[in-house]
């Protein structure tokens, strides 16, 4: 991204969003993330590494908004206050949302899941869920039979009632593992863009309501 943004505009002012908000490192899967068949760069989204799926915690969506209000308003100073109104709206609407999937998410019988792969740390943080294993720790890393194993394990010994899978990445392998754990395969989108997730607040509604459909 770094490139790409400094081709299409040089001398742009660039905001790195992320930066604004408190980040968490990315965790050794407890199942073994390095057990995999492909060599990968854990420099680049491994272990130890900045988690950088910042915006799916809606507090931190926040401190994003703001962020971006008082840059917008660095650079184009005359609209600067209504950069400001308009994020005082967003904090308010954002605020409602937050509280709206506490009380939802609350309510679930089990609390732990199994992920596709590992975007959903800052969301489980913040609604006190917790993640029991992703199905591929490494994005476009195909994970080795002996992994599987364990996930499948882990499904059985904590009675994980569905899987998930992420709709811009190939399900194929957490269908496969549904299928052997005899379990329902739900969709949690960490991107959005699509008709039910093409708004910030539908992303997360989308997402609660998925964990209301298969943890309950």
């Amino acid at each position: 991204m770094e490139k790409l943004l400094h081709d299409a505009a040089p001398s742009a002012r660039v905001l790195k969003v992320g930066d604004r908000a408190p980040t968490l490192s990315i965790k050794e899967d407890p199942l073994g993330a390095d057990d995999h068949d492909d060599d990968h760069d854990h420099d680049h989204e491994g272990k130890g590494a900045e988690d950088p799926h910042v915006w799916l915690d809606p507090q931190r969506a926040q401190l994003i908004v703001r962020a971006v209000a008082e840059e917008l308003g660095r650079v184009d100073a005359p609209h600067a206050i209504a950069y400001r109104e308009r994020a005082t709206d967003l904090d308010t609407s954002l605020s409602a949302l937050d509280k709206e999937a506490e009380e939802r998410l609350k309510t679930l019988k089990h609390r732990g899941f199994v992920t596709f792969h590992g975007s959903f740390g800052y969301f489980a943080e913040r609604y006190k869920l917790s993640i029991l294993g992703v199905i591929e720790p490494l994005p476009g890393s195909q994970p080795t039979g002996e992994y599987v194993t364990k996930v499948l394990g882990v499904i059985r010994d904590r009675k994980v009632p569905a899987l998930f899978s992420e709709p811009q990445l190939d399900p194929r392998p957490a269908k496969v593992l549904a299928d052997e754990a005899k379990i329902p395969l739900g969709t949690l989108d960490p991107v959005g863009g699509g008709p039910e997730t093409d708004t910030y607040e539908k992303l997360i509604r989308f997402n609660v309501a998925q964990l209301e459909k298969h943890l309950k």
